[in-house]
């Protein structure tokens, strides 16, 4: 065919397309330059797409998903991804002939003409079932239907399928036919799984709800729709757009979320969000034929992204799509994989609740003028026939605001000229006199001048009022006709018999031009004909230009076939999956593209979308698809979104990637922004940069605009390169303009203007990001505030008060006239203030708005930790009030730290500040980092706080460097040497090689430090990295030391009761027997069951805390002194938390052994580190003695990758490192042992069933089981924890501290035994576990510490201490490490597993408690000796080395005994104001007081005892010791979890007793809320009942130390901590009945004992003897209790429970007298048999530890509740004990004796006895003495 003109030309062009071969149709316009050859398909084709769909069988169809891929296809060729795009877009049309409905007719006219289509007739159909009555549903399922009494046919039919099944659904039907309610059935399904049937509680936690609709419109309309109809079930719709967003906690808080799908796809991209739309289990996506659409590849991904992922975490999430009609509704079926027999429903045009009538009049006249006035009378012509003579109201639709008042002119203007006004207008005198009088009150002046004659016009310009006075006038019938725009379709429900679309051509911004109307925009607007209560049918008539007919006509008679859009957006859409990581090679990305709907219809329509010939052999269009990957992953390399190993077919995603994927940014304007950011540009530049980005390409600048434009350029602010003929700057002004808020005048520029501001967000906070992952900080800080001058429309030169949406305009232009600094806004009162503006009213309200200014104080402490690091400790303070409404629940943050120039970025990291927090009265926050430094030293760092919302919020602080002095450089490492390894047998005696039984020789970190640990007895120091072999060299030291003839003993310390266990296991296995049988003991913790184990042992295993309480009293303890051997394990941990214990111990064992000069040997261990020098003259070695070697050195190599991860939201972190760590299992250890390390216990299990889903993604779910079920079946029954059993039995077995011993045993055994391949170990049990694996896993480096409620990063040792776990000896050659961290930290924890660790001392911070002991202990006796002693410490070495670590000034030997002598002084004389110590300074004198003895003999910090000597008072009560007690520092490091407050509430609302202010985040609370649950023997959590745990083993101590301060202070209150000791150890209250002590005595057996008058033990002992109780029987049948538990109850009674006679004397009674010592005589008898001895072990199975019997001897005045005397005593057998007492007045005084049990409730004993006491004498002096 030869084109005759323009318009023939195009719909040949339009042929050409639709056969498939747009790139022939390229050449010919030259538009491309496509290589003919190639790409052209071969022109055999011609198809018709729709009889190709009849003939494709579908039932084979639905499989075509990814089950057959070959994979490892290598590309054949690069397409041109650009060719592949339809360039019509939505109006795309592959229908060739039309086939209308029988009984259509065509007229032509004089310019147009018409075809008529006739309303369909609905066919009754017998079989159909009649409507379901909604009382059928279940009761609670009927509020969501509201007073609707039945379903419709659709929704009937739909039923089974909706509410009675769960498969993904495809509903087609037309607009208006209920389909939303379909979505509903659906929605009250998914609710009803959550809904508990017996109480009817919904658990709104468990799941959420996703509906798409395409327009914001539609998605406001559904949030009111669902949100009452849902109400009814407390649950919470919420609308989630571009301009809604809804914090995190707000989407937690939300079961419906409803949503654009731009807006689902951003979410869904972004792994920060995994957390929750994990929860998803329901999308419903409305208007799903949106496929064909623009905007369709969004939905493309999204629906592949949800159904792959449920693929792989195997969670279902139910998909429901709605559509309207549509021809290959199969296609869309198999695409959202539908089952086609049930749940696909394909309804025609005959369910509309109104049939539709259509019209098309297609103008055939070519000249714009000449259509426009063609379409004018069409529409009157229309009018008068359907208004005029059938009296029904119309709708007419167009499509620009300025038209409607046209339109609405041109058909008044007609009909008053051919006088037909009055057909128009109604005849009756009411509905005129109502429009005049609305007339009146119109503001719009268009709608004014045509109201009165009965047209209405409406668009969104108008105001609220107008719109809604047209829309009721309309409703009530008074307007006949409404001209309207197409908002009114979407927003506003008002149907008319009749509706008009006149011209189908509206104006896009993106494209910059007039384009056809979208098909959904049409059948939206047709929708709104016919009104269902009165009408049988409605009409639409739709007037458009010849050209366009075909293509309505298919449209409107269901026979548009939808395409996929997904070519136009592929690169992009693939850039997102990599970003999420579910795409990582070319194969998966194959696979990905087999779940969309290109695919679907690619199989179908092979040559439409261009796969020509040379694919025919390509089945499943594998090789297309790989080529399609190749060709997009490309274009992502070359715009370095992507690393692409084009051999392999890996696919690594960058930062440049991550930021396009979340800020919905297209690769070409990435790449643009790549070429254009220079470190060196400035604002200008960057309003150049935002304008030539690829979203705005198609913008054009109009001849019309260009006058407008110039005087807009005159009046913004930035400077505008570009000329006016030019788009970018048309945008760039456009921008400007909007921040300058300027009016506009043109339609088009308008919308031009709220195009480009919206996409301005998030491609400015894009540019933000850039700029900080380049570290460029100009660059970052001015996209910064540009973002925040788009979002508060405001420029930084104007006051920042204008963020006050409340701030009077007045006060502005007051405000921004006067030249004051804004900082000096907020040293003014209200007064100055009124006076500062001249508006004295206004002082006060300007006040609010400036006090409420986000703003932040920072203060920055410098440490240096080596000569190229600096450590920073930032402590942010908000300084401002708090408004919800303003600050919302958390304001966001950016921290970042530039060099001296302020041009390169450090660090940068967010922080976001939370309104709990920020409220609290402890609102500091603290933040740690570290810096680069370089040499020579900059002068200073600037470390500058920004607000992300807030312009001028900022806080910026210069770290200065002048006093700082780096640390001095580190010496060497020790060389390994290449020596013979030593043979086993170098040990020469039998019974030391036998310790070695399986090994030839030692390793050659042994072989090296053999002599100097077994052939000397110097004081050595081995470093080396974690699994070197140092156990060995301490066993050296040991075989050494056990070889001596003299019986002294050797100590053992490592900083972890865990070690310590591991070790004694493992020692009293092999080195018992060696040497004639050494004893090997571990210390307990309780002093007088320590000090029997030290008397005993030989090895004695301690940690730094316990062997502290034993060698502090050395100088009276022979058996300390006896110590010949300290091995020091782990040494580097001094650095770490509570190292200052072991500095102290190490400290206090060289003072020893150089005061005894007894030849004590230290030998330290400790990982490699960078100072060892320092660390090994500390402990007394040689410089040939410290072995300091390299962390390179390891006997098994360790390569170790880093995976870094930028994502600051902690639990979504934690998901996305799940998929990598599987990945890294299964490539660098596929059948090999692994563990992998986890933050917390909560996150092992959670891991534990992510991996398990991975494995049953990849089919294969038993993938790390290597041991046949039945085998681990018997072991499997052991396993106390049910989900640990589950996962053991697929392989995964998992190991934290609140697992039982027995559970801890099976899953280290199932490890090492190879049975289960992977281990998942938590964070705080990396010390404990003992086995060792092939790779070793770092799932992220940071834990939560709630008491400063942020995330803190692991301790280097603790990293090191895991990667130790690496490598399994004796039978790897290699291993492998992976540490995942946030992007951050990753140069931090670079630097230290390369290099060594440098440690520092953390005694300066504690020296107050050092002191306490060593004054105590009378060490120290004088200023001079406090001195001295710290000369011992490890912190005087560093004092030297890294000065300005401890803030020394000056290291001048006089600078340095400066600082000493203060730290000394002012330690000492905080405690002589604490009242624990006395000071003379004139004697220089130091001497312990009655606290500091207490604190020294109970270990309690220097804090502690203050606030016990500051709070406990006469009066105190019970519950005061209980809040005391909790208040301890003891208790800081109790861990908060996060989200732990709603259990711990929990327990509070049933625990006793309540305190005035709680706070669930503080550790003391916890305490306090722990004991109580404890005394009330509440079950709890497992991490509760840890803390629980802590908790209990610390507060005996405590409370013993309250009774003597109140016992000191002669308070007969010691008694209550007295009974609080024996709630403690029994876990009751004080009221509870003694009772239930005895073992099984739940409160149904005390509550019978009781009924039979049973009160306490001994009662029941008598009871319980058969001669004695007629009754016996009764009592044994009513408690209930088997004879097994009657034996224990028994045992306990007979054997256990203390039965003391207590006798006592008054010495001499005749000569007492007041003032004078008095004496009593106690002695104490146990009844016990004779030969037998008593055991003192305490019963307690509440109280975690073992423990002593003990008892208190008191002697009190119970009147003036004094007490006289008290003892503390152990009763073996018998006790003679001697009281003395001091009687303050003279008369007749009634004592009581009392003996109270610190263990026991109820077997405490209170004689009485009466003393006379005569007048003393007067003794004024010697009473002064007794002061």
């Amino acid at each position: 065919r030869t084109a005759d003109d323009e318009q023939a030309r195009l719909a040949v062009e339009k042929d050409i397309v639709n056969a498939g071969h747009a790139s022939i149709l390229k050449e010919l316009r030259g538009r491309t330059d496509a290589v003919s050859d190639e790409t052209a398909p071969k022109l055999k084709v011609k198809l018709d797409p729709m009889e190709l769909d009849a003939k494709v069988p579908v039932a084979e169809e639905t499989k075509a998903a990814p089950e057959g891929l070959v994979g490892g296809l290598k590309p054949r060729r690069t397409l041109n991804v650009e060719d592949l795009k339809f360039d019509q877009g939505n109006h795309l049309m592959t229908n060739q002939n039309v086939k209308l409905p029988s009984g259509s007719t065509k007229r032509t006219f004089k310019g147009y003409e018409e075809i008529h289509v006739p309303a369909p007739k609905r066919k009754a159909d017998p079989s159909e079932a009649p409507l379901k009555p909604t009382s059928d549903l279940p009761a609670w399922a009927q509020p969501g239907f509201g007073s609707s009494k039945t379903l419709n046919r659709i929704q009937t039919k739909c039923f089974p399928a909706a509410f009675e099944d769960d498969g993904n659904m495809l509903i087609c039907a037309p607009t208006g036919s209920g389909k939303t309610n379909v979505a509903m059935l659906t929605m009250l399904r998914e609710i009803g799984k959550h809904r508990n049937s017996q109480t009817g509680e919904i658990d709104l936690d468990s799941f959420k709800i996703i509906y798409i609709a395409p327009l914001k419109a539609l998605v406001q309309e559904q949030v009111g729709n669902f949100g009452k109809r849902l109400e009814a079930y407390g649950i919470t719709v919420a609308e989630l757009t571009g301009d809604r967003q809804l914090t995190k906690q707000q989407i937690a808080e939300t079961q419906v979320i409803v949503t654009t799908p731009e807006k689902w796809d951003v979410i869904t991209r972004k792994a920060t969000d995994t957390s929750y739309t994990s929860l998803v289990r329901l999308i419903c996506i409305d208007e799903i034929h949106l496929l064909h659409d623009d905007r369709g590849p969004v939905l493309e991904s999204i629906v592949s992204r949800t159904i792959r992922r449920q693929e792989q975490t195997g969670d279902a999430v139910r998909l429901v799509g709605l559509s309207a009609t549509l021809p290959n509704y199969r296609d869309v079926a198999t695409f959202l994989r539908v089952d086609p027999q049930n749940g696909l429903f394909h309804f025609d045009g005959s369910f509309r609740p109104c049939p539709l009538k259509q019209e098309f009049v297609g103008v055939s006249d070519k000249k714009a003028i000449k259509q426009l006035k063609i379409m004018n009378d069409v529409c009157y012509s229309k009018t008068l026939e359907q208004v005029g003579q059938n009296k029904q109201q119309m709708l007419i639709f167009v499509h620009s605001r300025k038209e409607t008042a046209k339109t609405a002119r041109y058909i008044r203007d007609k009909a008053l000229e051919n006088e037909t006004i009055g057909q128009i207008l109604r005849t009756d005198g009411a509905t005129r006199e109502i429009l005049k009088d609305e007339a009146d009150s119109i503001a719009n002046a268009d709608l004014k001048d045509v109201l009165p004659y009965g047209f209405g016009i409406h668009h969104a310009g108008m105001t609220r009022a107008d719109r809604t006075t047209v829309e009721d006038l309309f409703s009530d019938g008074h307007i006949q006709v409404l001209v309207c725009t197409a908002t009114l379709a979407w927003g506003v429900n008002l149907p008319a018999h009749t509706v008009i679309i006149k011209g189908t051509q509206v104006y896009s911004p993106e494209k910059g031009s007039w384009v056809e109307l979208s098909p959904q925009d049409v059948l939206q607007m047709l929708g709104r004909a016919g009104r269902p209560q009165y009408d049988t049918y409605g009409e639409g008539i739709i007037i458009t230009t010849q050209t366009e007919l075909q293509y309505y006509l298919s449209l409107l008679n269901q026979q548009l076939p939808i395409e996929s859009q997904l070519a136009s957006r592929l690169a992009d859409n693939l850039n997102a999956e990599i970003v999420l990581g579910s795409i990582r090679t070319r194969d998966e990305g194959v696979e990905w593209l087999g779940y969309t709907y290109l695919f679907v219809r690619m199989l179908k329509s092979r040559a439409l979308y261009g796969v020509g010939a040379d694919y025919d052999d390509d089945e499943h269009l594998e090789q297309r698809r790989v080529d399609l990957i190749h060709s997009a992953a490309v274009q992502l390399e070359a715009a370095s979104l992507v690393k692409y190993d084009k051999k392999t077919g890996r696919l690594q995603s960058t930062e440049l990637g991550r930021i396009a994927s979340h800020y919905y940014i297209t690769h070409g304007s990435m790449l643009t922004y790549n070429r254009n950011i220079q470190p060196s540009i400035g604002p200008i530049e960057l309003f150049r940069i935002f304008s030539l980005s690829e979203e705005f390409k198609y913008i054009p600048v109009r001849q019309d605009e260009k006058l407008e434009l110039a005087k807009l350029v005159g009046r913004v602010p930035i400077p505008v390169k570009e000329t006016i003929d030019e788009p970018q700057c048309k945008i760039n002004v456009l921008l400007q303009a909007y921040v300058s808020r300027l009016k506009l005048e043109g339609l088009a520029l308008m919308a031009d203007m709220v195009y480009v501001t919206q996409s301005a967000g998030r491609i400015l906070r894009a540019i933000f990001e850039i700029a900080l992952k380049k570290g460029w900080s100009g660059v970052a800080m001015d996209a910064l505030s540009l973002c925040k001058m788009a979002e508060k429309r405001m420029w930084p030169t104007m006051s920042p008060l204008r963020q006050f949406p409340e701030c009077s305009p007045e006060i502005i232009k007051k405000v921004e006239r006067i030249d004051v600094a804004w900082q000096q806004y907020f040293d003014l009162d209200p007064p100055r203030m009124g006076e500062l503006l001249g508006m004295p009213r206004q002082g006060r309200p300007v006040c609010n708005m400036v006090a409420r200014f986000p703003r932040l104080d920072i203060q920055a402490q410098v440490q240096p930790i080596t000569r190229t690091m600096l450590r920073v400790e930032l402590t942010l303070t908000p300084k401002f009030e708090w408004d919800d409404s303003l600050h919302g629940r958390a304001e966001g943050w950016w921290i970042i730290v530039e060099d001296c120039d302020g041009e390169q970025i450090l660090f940068h990291d967010q922080f976001l500040l939370r309104k709990q927090y920020a409220t609290a009265e402890m609102n500091e926050h603290l933040i740690e980092f570290t810096v680069p430094v370089t040499e020579p030293m900059p002068p200073n760092y600037f470390v500058t706080v920004v607000s992300d919302r807030w312009m001028h919020a900022e806080s910026k602080l210069a770290l200065s460097f002048q006093k700082l002095i780096l640390p001095e450089k580190f010496p060497s490492h020790t060389p390994l040497l290449e020596l013979q390894p030593l043979p086993v047998a170098a040990l020469k005696r039998q019974d030391f090689v036998d310790v070695y039984p399986k090994w030839e020789a030692f390793n050659r970190v042994q072989s090296q430090t053999f002599n100097h640990l077994y052939q000397s007895d110097e004081n050595v120091l081995v470093c080396c990295s974690t699994g070197g072999g140092k156990t060995v060299c301490a066993e050296f030291a040991l075989l050494r030391h056990f070889a001596k003839a003299d019986a002294s003993k050797a100590v053992y310390i490592a900083p972890l009761q865990e070690q310590i266990d591991a070790r004694l296991k493992d020692w009293s296995a092999r080195l018992a027997e060696v040497a004639g049988a050494k004893q090997i003991v571990k210390l307990v913790g309780e002093t007088a069951a320590d000090l029997k184990l030290l008397e005993r042992g030989d090895l004695i295993l301690a940690t730094p805390a316990q062997w502290d309480m034993m060698s502090r009293q050395w100088q009276r303890r022979k058996n300390v002194q006896n110590v010949k051997l300290v091995v020091a394990d782990d040494l580097h941990m001094l650095g770490g938390h509570n190292g200052h214990v072991y500095e102290t111990v190490i400290s206090r064992a060289q003072a020893i052994g150089v005061q005894l000069e007894n030849g004590l040997r230290i030998v330290g261990l400790s990982v490699s580190l960078s100072n060892a020098r320092d660390l090994g003259e500390w402990i007394g070695a040689t410089k040939q003695t410290i072995y300091n070697f390299s962390p390179a050195v390891r006997p098994i190599s360790l390569s170790l990758h880093l995976q870094s991860f930028s994502i600051p939201h902690f639990p979504s972190l934690m998901l996305a490192m799940t998929k990598p760590t599987y990945q890294a299992i299964l490539q660098h250890a596929p059948d090999k042992p692994t563990m992998v390390f986890v933050p917390s216990r909560k996150q092992v299990r959670a891991t534990a069933l992510d991996l398990l889903a991975a494995c049953i993604a990849d089919d294969d779910e038993d993938r790390f089981l290597h041991s046949e079920p039945d085998t681990l079946a018997p072991l499997l029954k052991k396993v106390n924890e049910r989900s640990l059993a589950e996962s053991l039995s697929h392989g995964i077995a998992y190991y934290h501290e609140a697992l039982s011993a027995n559970d801890k045993r099976i899953v280290e055994h199932l490890f090492t035994q190879g049975a289960a391949q992977v281990m998942l170990v938590s964070r705080d049990c990396s010390w404990e576990v003992q086995s060792s694996a092939y790779l070793v896993i770092e799932m992220g480096t940071q834990f939560f510490e709630g008491r400063e409620h942020r995330y803190i990063d692991y301790p280097v040792s603790e990293v090191l201490q895991m990667f130790g776990k690496a490598g399994r000896s004796l039978e790897d050659k290699d291993c492998k490490g992976v540490l995942m961290c946030p992007a951050v930290k990753r140069e931090y924890y670079t630097k230290f597993l390369r290099e060594a660790l440098p440690i520092e001392s953390q005694l300066q911070t504690f020296f107050h408690d050092a002191f306490v002991t060593e004054i105590s202990t009378k060490t120290i006796e004088s200023t001079q000796d406090a001195v001295d002693w710290s000369t011992y410490t490890y912190f005087y070495r560093r004092l030297l080395a890294n000065p300005s670590f401890y803030g020394v000034q000056s290291t001048s030997h006089e600078g340095l005994s400066a600082y000493l002598s203060d730290l000394v002084e002012s330690t000492l004389k905080d405690l002589s104001d604490a009242k624990l110590i006395e000071l003379d300074e004139e004697e220089d004198t130091v001497a312990p007081l009655n606290a500091a003895m207490i604190a020294a003999y109970y270990n309690i910090s220097f804090v502690t005892m203050q606030t016990l000597l500051l709070s406990l008072k006469r009066n105190t009560k019970l519950k005061g010791i209980l809040e005391i007690v909790t208040a301890a520092t003891e208790f800081e490091d109790i861990q908060i979890r996060r989200h732990e407050e709603h259990t711990l509430q929990r327990i509070y609302d049933r625990v006793p007793v309540k305190l005035a202010e709680t706070s669930f985040e503080s550790p003391h609370f916890k305490a306090f809320v722990l004991l109580q649950a404890h005394f009330s023997r509440m079950q709890l959590p497992t991490d509760l009942a840890t803390d629980q745990e802590i908790i209990l083993r610390k507060v005996l101590n405590l409370l013993s130390a309250c009774v003597d301060v109140l016992s000191s202070e002669g308070h007969l209150n010691a008694m209550s901590a007295m009974e609080m000791s024996q709630m403690v150890v029994q876990g009751m209250w004080d009221r509870d009945s003694p009772l239930k002590q005895i073992p099984h005595f739940e409160p149904q057996v005390v509550e019978a004992c009781t009924a039979a008058g049973i009160n306490d033990v001994v009662e029941f002992m008598e009871a319980m003897d058969p001669n004695e109780n007629q009754d016996y029987g009764k009592l044994v049948q009513a408690m209930g209790l088997s004879n097994q538990q009657l034996a224990d109850a028994a045992r306990f009674t007979n054997d256990r429970y203390p039965n003391v006679e207590l006798n006592f004397e008054l010495e001499d009674p005749e000569n007492v007298s007041s003032g004078s010592p008095g004496y009593v005589n106690v002695t104490l008898e146990r009844e016990v048999e004779e030969e037998e001895e008593p055991n003192l072990v305490v019963h307690a199975p509440f109280y975690p530890a073992e423990k002593t019997e003990n008892w208190w001897l008191v002697i009190g005045e119970e009147s003036t509740r004094t007490l006289l005397a008290i003892k503390r005593v152990t009763i073996a057998k018998a006790l003679k004990a001697k009281l003395e007492i001091v009687l303050p007045t003279p008369g007749k005084h009634t004592l009581t004796l009392f003996l109270m049990s610190a263990d026991y409730a109820g077997v405490d004993q209170a004689p009485t006895f009466e003393v006379e006491a005569a007048e003393g004498m007067d003794e004024d002096d010697e009473e002064e003495v007794e002061e």
